[in-house]
């Protein structure tokens, strides 16, 4: 299992998603931009390979815990609302840019709160 802590995550959903070129990078719609998710704490990326009878599989994971006051952030707030949604991530860290998620295999996200801390977590499962 590989772990990074991420500097930042941007998405789209995969219906903003013209196609993913040859570097596996999306190729986005006329007009279309990365919506960053503004947060004040760490993001981390999980990578795990795990067998299975249909064969390996990545999973990967991104997490990050918000605020509620950060729900002010309309990104945010579009992210809630749309949480079953597919997406593609975009993540940063210090020295590279990686993607999560693509359109075969999006990731779906997972928001649970308690009032004070939402967590926010994606999950994409590929073959490898």
């Amino acid at each position: 299992m590989s772990r990074i802590i991420c500097s930042s995550l941007e998405f789209v959903f995969t219906n903003e998603v013209k196609s993913i070129n040859e570097e596996n990078i999306p190729v986005l719609n006329d007009g279309i931009e990365w919506k960053k998710v503004n947060t004040e704490e760490k993001l981390v990326y999980q990578s795990n390979i795990k067998q299975n009878d249909a064969g390996p599989t990545n999973e990967e994971t991104v997490s990050v815990s918000i605020r509620e006051k950060t729900y002010i952030d309309s990104i945010i707030k579009l992210l809630i609302e749309y949480c079953g949604f597919y997406t593609i991530l975009r993540l940063r860290t210090d020295d590279k840019i990686f993607y999560v998620g693509s359109l075969e295999y999006p990731c779906v996200m997972e928001h649970t709160s308690n009032k004070v801390i939402s967590n926010i977590s994606f999950r994409a499962i590929s073959p490898t």
